[in-house]
């Protein structure tokens, strides 16, 4: 206990020897006297005992049960006074005060919660109800780190979460399947998970309990939660460059699918989503804008077709110039198609050879229509060259004999011509809107029976 020890003046002292009342005073006066004499005594064995503990560094418990009893005595004996001594409450006050410095070392030496138990103190009578200071550990090796990898897991996190807000409109655009849902909610949880960890309750016991399964020390629970917070943030990483290139890509191909069967508003559908992923390579973005400039060229939209192709000119994509100079041809401006096409020829890759069939293909419909019949046939012939390496089905494919029979009734080559239009309807394809008119115009018969699933399906 505290060396320091309860001192009382003489005057306090001889105030707490027991008196005998007075013989004459009144009945009143004398239950007054008695009460006062009954606190004073009260008084005087708190303080004696109290005296004892301060004095005693290794007091017995039952020193200090006597110590706390003598309290409760002169509590109430206090109660049931109404008129109070302000002096020798002043001095209860002081008394009180050196009991509180007792206070640890009274919890360490009686077991307070029993005799609680046992005597059901009121929580006024504060003296039952002292506790052992539990010290606080002193961070060990690399617990004092600790603070460092908790800051990190929370930057991890942030990371973590930027990242995964950049990818979940991409996935959700065109939908999740099973396989997406799980590769999302996964990852969110444990970041769900690891936040909570980080604000204690249910998400800390959680994680806790999910370590000692796995056998890891709560020492190292800093630690394995930085390592999984660093994990999530280089897949969220990973993902993040990845996945939308990936799903660029994905669905222009689809697009691209999608508008060969005929099925254009699924079609458009994919090449938007494709627009709204930013920052892509202006190649791949240019052949998003040929999609789109197909379709409206498909469906006769001409104006919206050739901003959509000037858009990929603009990126790059030499081969939208046969694109433009079809939809010139349809809008009757014959000499910007030529122009148009001659340059496609001169810039496009020598080996594509759908792009160059469809150059020399165009330029036979265009000096077709200019009466250049020479130099349409000779056009014409070598598209018709480039279209037997071209696989059936594909859209465009068979349509140089279509304008090659229109050539031949010209020239009045009746057999020829008639050749020409049974090719004509045996592999024509035409791809947009204007080149089934086109054919329809020539020859409104076999325009009837031609194949436009590539067109409207």
């Amino acid at each position: 206990m505290s060396e320091t020890t309860v001192s009382l003046d003489s005057e306090t002292a001889s105030n707490l020897v027991t008196k005998e009342p007075p013989e004459d005073l009144t009945d009143s006066q004398q239950d007054n006297l008695t009460n006062n004499l009954e606190i004073e005594r009260k008084f005087q064995d708190f303080a004696i005992a109290l005296s004892a503990l301060q004095s005693n560094p290794q007091a017995s418990q039952e020193m200090i049960l006597k110590a706390l009893i003598a309290r409760d005595y002169l509590q109430k004996a206090l109660s049931n006074e109404d008129v109070k001594s302000v002096e020798l409450l002043t001095k209860l006050s002081v008394l009180d005060e050196q009991l509180m410095r007792l206070g640890e070392a009274i919890a360490t030496g009686l077991h307070l919660p029993q005799w609680r138990k046992i005597l059901h103190p009121p929580e006024t009578n504060w003296w039952w109800f002292f506790e052992v200071v539990k010290p606080i550990a002193k961070p060990e090796g690399w617990d004092q780190l600790d603070w460092l990898f908790n800051l990190l897991t929370i930057l991890c996190l942030t990371g973590t979460v930027s990242f995964v807000s950049k990818i979940i409109p991409i996935i959700f655009a065109g939908g999740m399947s099973l396989f997406e849902s799980v590769g999302l909610l996964g990852p969110s949880g444990m970041v769900a998970l690891v936040l909570s960890s980080m604000g204690g309750g249910q998400g800390q016991k959680k994680l806790q309990e999910a370590m000692a399964k796995l056998g890891i020390s709560p020492k190292f629970q800093s630690e394995v939660t930085f390592v999984i917070a660093f994990l999530l943030f280089t897949g969220a990483y990973f993902f993040s460059e990845n996945l939308p290139k990936y799903y660029f890509k994905h669905y222009i191909s689809e697009g691209e699918r999608l508008y060969k069967d005929g099925k254009l508003p699924e079609a458009r559908d994919n090449f938007n989503h494709a627009l709204g992923i930013k920052d892509q390579d202006p190649t791949d973005i240019g052949k998003v804008y040929v999609g789109i400039g197909l379709l409206e060229e498909s469906l006769g939209n001409n104006v919206e077709a050739v901003k959509s192709y000037t858009h990929a000119l603009e990126l790059g994509n030499y081969a939208v110039l046969n694109n433009l100079g079809r939809v010139k041809i349809s809008q009757n401006e014959l000499d910007a198609a030529e122009m148009y096409l001659n340059v496609g020829l001169q810039r496009v890759d020598a080996n594509d050879i759908n792009i160059r069939y469809q150059l020399h293909r165009n330029l036979g419909w265009v000096n077709l229509e200019k009466k250049r019949y020479a130099m349409a046939e000779m056009n014409l012939v070598q598209a018709i060259e480039f279209d037997k390496r071209i696989p059936k089905g594909n859209l465009g494919k068979g349509m140089a004999n279509c304008f090659k029979a229109r050539l031949y009734e010209i020239q009045e080559k009746a057999e020829k011509a008639t050749n020409q239009w049974n090719l004509c309807l045996e592999f024509g394809k035409p791809e947009t809107l204007n080149e089934y008119q086109s054919i329809l115009k020539l020859n409104p018969e076999v325009g009837a029976r031609l194949d436009s699933t590539g067109i409207f399906n």
